[in-house]
């Protein structure tokens, strides 16, 4: 028998290893934020999915049920012209929200994050009185006089109006609104039974399977390019250059559009011979109960009390 012996370099101990001297960061390459990207997108979901599953108020009620709220509601934030009551009832979505087991700095992000931003963006300029005029409310800058840009006529002043900074303000309450109820809706419902809501209120089977085979392709895609990307820098030694990964990711769309578009082919078939009639199905065939007719009375009662409280106030 072979005695194998471990050398006796390898028994001795080197001690720890000495810091690094380097403090330059290392610059992630445009792979690395993709594969992280993908990660980041695919983790959101699973998220979502864990929200829509939980024991709240709005993931117990039908699902068509709640697609029907839903658009009554927002038909009544577009309605609204009172800044007052649109402010009320973004706060009552958000009670909706906490009662619903969505957490509120989640739901925060989601909406109140992003509709200021973009939706301030929209209507800045319709704080001046170039665009409406009205009362002034803060001077900015002083003219010589009115003049005459073509058809239209700038004033001697340019303020900011107290007309244009309510209307501002009534829009943006009015999207983040919408944007509220159209999140809480997707976060506490599963997909499936969103698209069989969507069934109820008799939209089209073209577009509800258009939209159930996106939803489907998407994760299938994202874990395709998620795989490609993990496999290319799996195989890469050392940095590389920016053309070069372009031209990595100009072929790896051409690689994914290809096996796309096999693949639907395959994915329709296999559908087909396992029953698939263009109909989503479900585990659990959801019916009417009484919470569901006490939540359409509940939103019955707060669109009577908004409209109502807000041709009063107007």
């Amino acid at each position: 028998m072979v005695d194998y012996q471990i050398p006796e370099w390898l028994l001795k101990s080197q001690g720890p290893l000495p810091p690094s001297k380097s403090t330059k960061k290392t610059r992630r390459s445009f792979v690395e934020k993709t594969i992280d990207a993908f990660s980041g997108f695919l983790m959101d979901d699973f998220y979502s999915e864990r929200i829509a599953s939980a024991n709240g108020l709005m993931q117990g009620l039908h699902p068509g049920i709640k697609v029907i709220t839903t658009l009554l509601l927002i038909f009544v934030a577009v309605s609204l012209r009172s800044w007052e009551l649109l402010l009320l009832f973004n706060l009552w979505i958000l009670m909706l929200a906490y009662m619903s087991a969505v957490p509120l700095s989640t739901f925060l992000k989601r909406v109140w994050l992003v509709v200021p931003i973009f939706t301030g963006i929209i209507v800045l300029p319709t704080l001046f009185n170039v665009i409406r005029p009205g009362d002034p409310l803060l001077v900015l800058l002083h003219f010589s006089g009115q003049h005459r840009l073509g058809p239209w006529v700038l004033p001697g002043e340019l303020t900011i109006t107290s007309q244009g900074v309510r209307g501002a303000v009534i829009f943006i309450l009015r999207v983040g609104a919408c944007v509220s109820l159209s999140v809480l809706l997707t976060l506490t419902t599963r997909w499936a039974y969103l698209l069989r809501g969507f069934s109820m209120i008799r939209i089209p089977t073209l577009f509800i399977n258009i939209l159930e085979m996106t939803y489907r392709y998407i994760y299938v895609l994202l874990q395709s390019a998620s795989d490609m990307f993990q496999a290319r820098m799996s195989r890469t030694v050392g940095r590389t250059g920016t053309g070069e990964q372009q031209r990595f990711v100009g072929n790896a769309m051409g690689a994914l559009w290809s096996k796309a578009f096999i693949l639907s082919d395959e994915v329709h078939a296999a559908m087909l011979s396992r029953g698939y009639t263009g109909t989503p199905r479900t585990l659990k065939n959801a019916k009417i109960r009484g919470l569901d007719w006490f939540w359409i009375a509940f939103a019955l009662l707060v669109t009577i009390i908004l409209l109502g409280g807000d041709r009063l106030v107007s």
